[in-house]
């Protein structure tokens, strides 16, 4: 008999005990739930979980009664960070839980190791978990219902939202083709494009722009469920397919982010496809190409063709993708080389097309460039921190800022988390200065460094340590409607009440209060995820080429980006389930564990 009569619950079980033990140390210790030690409580219990021979129903009562005595003496330390009385008894319940869990643990995995009855198949448990004895789900139908399927649960954040989230940066963009500010590519040129696109249409029909917004933001969501669709059928096993699937359709954030008026969604939405079309090619790459390296296939050609069209929306609607893109090509060109000519080709067309676009063409349509002080966030911000803290430079070099910037009022203006201030106090000084000097403020910045090398650290980690410490305090998703404009756009919720708010807003702060699924929404955490998959694969020689591209968005995130924000690595959030779980769900394909 198969099915549920041949299952094994028993890691299912041991995760459930470990992960409400690993919660109530994270209470009691005090620690944030983004903190990594939660990944280290929850991997000791779960392993000691796993490996005890038995269930032994006297531990349970042994349990409870630690359970109950602990929580009585730590509730005072357990409420202490709560006004709510709800949230108050929710933390007792969630520590008595985690106690009961932690004591039956521990005290039966010590039983199981004097007795000699500890088991030692605990790696094949977690592994027959995702074993899957059927392949994975794939065509096109597939993805239309897992597209279906988002699209449904993002639905009601667009109702409640309508007729999108529109912040500062989505109210600059709207002001450029309406012409109240200069038309720039600081924000993506294409994205402000294709928002007047859909407003254009709402004209053609007499209907405001409150109505434009509203259908770009329902082709946003089309768009984003697709591209999910997409890379979810290029995973290779059916279990890791359906969580991820949970993880797009179920995690508010990205309910939230999919209604929200930033480049940042549709480039994420891009990356995932540029990926999906990496794979698609290393696939064909494998089963085409001969020893003599010939790949003639008209399938390989097309792939090709649409990685060329990828990597020309990759590189606009961003400029730190433009910068990466440049630096992983040769990778490509590498990982492709029995298909050298089509590679090439495919590269230069990209590089070649994207320099013309941003170069000739955007010049002659009056599109301004982003300015240099915006690429200088990190050195700008470092520099200011050393006026601020009132550190020891040489004249000369006080004599080169002074040039720059007024710094009478640099100790208000200076946030240690947010670079604008500083870069607009050296937009309305003489940013010329360091255009024309690059050299001389360079070597300034070096010597600088060089005399306060841990006043200089410092200054980078509170700007930009966010994105390789998950254990950053920042809000993310907590945007709502639209701002106010002069412009007669408006929030306009569909659906409402208290219910609907309340459930919203628990949504949102779950992220801050349930462990390890606080990690999730902590850019750090993906940053540390991608590492580690990139070294195990490099140590399994297995493919790297999608992880370097990320790693490299990440790079230009960590050197250059103006503070931490949860939005400027979206695009390794959406790809994550894609490069965390391909080679695993490639291992375990057609019931084979190793």
């Amino acid at each position: 008999m198969t099915g549920l009569a041949d299952f094994d619950f028993k890691p299912i079980k041991s995760a459930v005990t470990a992960f409400f033990g690993c919660w109530a140390l994270q209470q009691i210790s005090g620690i944030t739930v983004r903190n990594p030690l939660t990944v280290v409580f929850f991997v000791v219990l779960f392993w000691m979980a796993l490996v005890q021979d038995k269930i032994r129903p006297y531990l349970i009562s042994i349990s409870a009664a630690y359970g109950i005595g602990m929580t009585f003496m730590l509730r005072n330390r357990i409420t202490a960070g709560f006004d709510s009385k709800l949230f108050k008894l929710m933390s007792i319940v969630i520590v008595l839980c985690g106690m009961v869990c932690t004591c039956y643990i521990l005290v039966g995995f010590a039983i199981s190791v004097f007795s000699g009855q500890k088991r030692n198949d605990a790696l094949q448990l977690v592994r027959k978990m995702f074993l899957d004895t059927k392949s994975s789900f794939t065509g096109t139908r597939v993805v239309l219902i897992i597209a279906s399927l988002c699209f449904a649960c993002w639905f009601p954040y667009f109702l409640y939202e309508y007729p999108g989230i529109m912040t500062a940066d989505s109210l600059v963009q709207y002001a450029e083709f309406f012409g109240v500010e200069p038309v720039s590519n600081h924000h993506p040129i294409v994205h402000t494009l294709l928002i007047k696109f859909f407003c254009d249409i709402a004209t053609l029909f007499h209907k405001d722009h409150q109505i434009g917004i509203a259908l770009y933001t329902l082709f946003q969501m089309i768009f984003m469920a697709i591209c999910c669709g997409v890379l979810v059928t290029h995973i290779r096993a059916r279990k890791l397919q359906i969580l991820a699937t949970m993880f797009y359709a179920l995690v508010p954030f990205n309910g939230v982010f999919v209604v929200t008026v930033w480049k940042d969604i549709i480039f994420a939405g891009i990356t995932m496809l540029l990926l999906c079309c990496v794979i698609d090619l290393r696939e064909s790459y494998s089963k085409g190409c001969s020893d003599e390296g010939e790949c003639s296939d008209n399938r390989t050609t097309l792939i090709w063709f649409t990685f060329a069209v990828l990597g020309i929306l990759f590189a606009l609607f961003r400029s730190n993708a433009w910068y990466a893109f440049i630096v992983w090509t040769p990778f490509l060109l590498i990982t492709f080389k029995k298909d050298i000519k089509r590679a090439t080709c495919a590269a230069l067309i990209v590089l070649v097309s994207v320099f013309i676009i941003k170069g000739p063409v955007m010049r002659n349509a009056g599109v301004a460039q982003p300015d240099m002080v915006e690429s200088l966030a990190v050195p700008v911000q470092q520099t200011a921190r050393m006026l601020v803290d009132d550190r020891h430079l040489e004249p000369k070099d006080q004599e080169l800022i002074d040039k720059v910037i007024d710094t009478t009022y640099i100790k208000e203006l200076y946030a240690p988390d947010f670079a604008d201030n500083i870069k607009e106090l050296v937009r309305a000084g003489h940013p010329e200065e360091i255009e024309n000097n690059k050299s001389e403020y360079f070597r300034m910045y070096l010597r600088m460094n060089a005399s306060n090398p841990g006043e200089s650290i410092k200054a980078w980690y509170d700007l930009n340590g966010g994105y390789i410490n998950p254990d950053v305090s920042y809000r993310v998703g907590d945007m709502d409607g639209i701002m106010g404009n002069e412009f007669g756009l408006f929030w306009d919720p569909k659906i409402g009440g208290k219910i609907v708010v309340k459930l919203r807003e628990i949504g949102m702060k779950l992220g801050d209060f349930v462990p390890l699924y606080g990690l999730l929404w902590s850019i750090g955490t993906y940053t540390w995820l991608l590492v580690i998959a990139t070294g195990i694969c490099i140590y399994k020689r297995q493919g790297i080429l999608c992880k370097l591209l990320l790693l490299m968005q990440v790079g230009t995130l960590v050197i250059a980006a103006p503070m931490v924000d949860f939005r400027y690595g979206y695009s390794i959030v959406m790809t994550m389930p894609l490069w965390l779980l391909y080679y695993l769900g490639k291992e375990t394909e057609y019931g084979t564990a190793d």
